[in-house]
């Protein structure tokens, strides 16, 4: 009797010690509460830790007294290598977004033709970002400076344009998150883009830009081509520089999510 009673007290002091444990137990498991409490501001962690979207731009200083020419895609070797060539003749310089299929395809020249030029990301393959997933999106835009990099010899500018105008925070979250200071749109858009486009019709809305402007074109169609040169020497004229977004953007104010120009085609 003596033997069972002593078993007993042993058994309520063993199961004391397991009950008194349990909870010390899932604190040690679970250090942080849950749900996550919010940031003073009530903010949630979570958001808090997100990375901030790169911001928009459209347009430079006016004080930089210059305006930035650029030109996207590079579908037409031929004609980017002519529109550099004029540049280089007249002391310009332009800021090249070059999608880096087509620096694959021709490395040694693409060295020659941007030789002098500035050169932003516009993804590898020119896809519509807003309709891609995170890593697809990543993707798009990291081995297309992996390409330029290896291409040039030299870093990329961090400036970012989406194909098509197409934008969201999620795509500006993503450049930022992957070193990116700037989206880059534009103020002036010359519409060469357009299946129709003639060669005044660009010079006239190319031209009489004000200082800071980013002027969009592209790197390839004909008409493009032969806008450049009356393009060039208006400015010339006006004793307005031509110059890389390096120098126009210097200084430059974010625009916003209401700076996302509407989207086009090309």
């Amino acid at each position: 009797m003596r033997t069972r009673g002593l078993m007993l007290s042993l058994v309520v002091i063993l199961l004391s010690a397991l009950w008194t444990a349990a909870p010390v137990a899932a604190a040690a498991a679970e250090p942080f509460p849950w749900p996550p409490t919010p940031w003073a501001d009530g903010t949630p962690e979570a958001e808090r830790e997100r990375p901030p979207a790169a911001p928009i731009v459209r347009r430079g200083r006016a004080a930089t007294g210059a305006v930035a020419l650029t030109f996207d895609d590079g579908f037409n070797r031929r004609g980017c290598s002519l529109i550099a060539d004029k540049l280089r003749q007249h002391g310009a310089v332009g800021t090249f977004f070059i999608n880096g299929q087509w620096l694959k395809r021709s490395p040694a020249t693409w060295r020659r033709i941007l030789a002098g030029m500035e050169v932003g990301n516009h993804t590898r393959s020119h896809p519509d970002l807003t309709r891609e997933p995170h890593p697809v999106v990543i993707n798009q835009i990291r081995s297309n400076e992996d390409i330029h990099e290896r291409v040039l010899g030299r870093p990329i500018l961090k400036v970012f344009r989406p194909p098509y105008g197409a934008h969201s925070e999620r795509i500006g979250r993503i450049a930022g998150q992957l070193g990116y200071e700037r989206v880059v749109f534009w103020n002036v858009d010359t519409e060469d883009w357009k299946p129709k486009a003639r060669v005044k019709r660009i010079v006239r809305r190319a031209t009489g830009a004000p200082p800071g402007s980013v002027i969009l074109m592209h790197c390839g169609p004909g008409a493009t081509v032969k806008a450049v040169p009356e393009i060039i020497r208006h400015y010339k004229r006006r004793g307005i520089e031509l110059a890389g977004l390096s120098v126009v953007l210097e200084g430059a104010r974010s625009a916003g999510q209401s700076g996302i120009p509407s989207r086009y085609v090309d």
